[in-house]
């Protein structure tokens, strides 16, 4: 089994949890990738979705993304050819795909936003196992976007109360670690 994480906007893999939770899936003797994603103050979604293209998930493997990392999995997903299966994706304050609710008006979008939002049939058919996190008092995303990304998916739905936007100042998510543990 191996594990990669796609970091959001403005970060890297050094930053938030990440770096905690490169340490608990390594610990478990599993692999683990998080790519330092090009341009990440201005990304582009066919450079992050190279990234990730570039590292092979599989059938055996756990696709994680935080923020901008999510919806750059999601479209990373909805690419692929019917064959092409993942083990689980766990998406962590991820934004809706419609470019009308995008989380901050007039930033740059390069692809991650469209008018039509996510083609959630397409993206099912990769996995047959999602989990949204999701806080109420995430100062970013809304809450409604986890709500809407879990309904179209079908998935497991992990509601906090005071986790913001899974930011620097969340330094641990062990609800990440259990859904790992549980396919490990």
């Amino acid at each position: 089994m191996k594990v990669i994480l796609l970091h959001g906007k403005d970060a890297s893999p050094s930053d938030k949890w990440y770096p905690w939770l490169r340490k608990e899936v390594e610990r478990l003797g599993v692999e683990f990738h998080a790519p330092t994603l090009p341009n990440p103050s201005d990304p582009r979604i066919e450079e992050w979705k190279s990234a990730l293209s570039q590292l092979r998930p599989d059938e055996d493997t756990i696709l994680i993304g935080h923020s901008r990392g999510g919806v750059a999995i999601l479209r990373w997903l909805e690419d692929q050819k019917p064959s092409v299966k993942v083990r689980k994706v766990i998406l962590v304050a991820t934004n809706s795909g419609l470019l009308s609710k995008r989380a901050i008006k007039g930033e740059s979008n390069f692809g991650f936003y469209t008018d039509e939002g996510y083609d959630f049939g397409r993206i099912k058919k990769h996995s047959d196992s999602f989990v949204i996190l999701h806080s109420k008092d995430d100062e970013w995303v809304p809450y409604d976007a986890g709500l809407e990304n879990a309904s179209g998916l079908d998935a497991k739905f992990r509601s906090f109360e005071n986790k913001g936007h899974f930011g620097s100042k969340v330094k641990e998510v062990p609800e990440i670690m259990a859904e790992v543990q549980g396919d490990s």
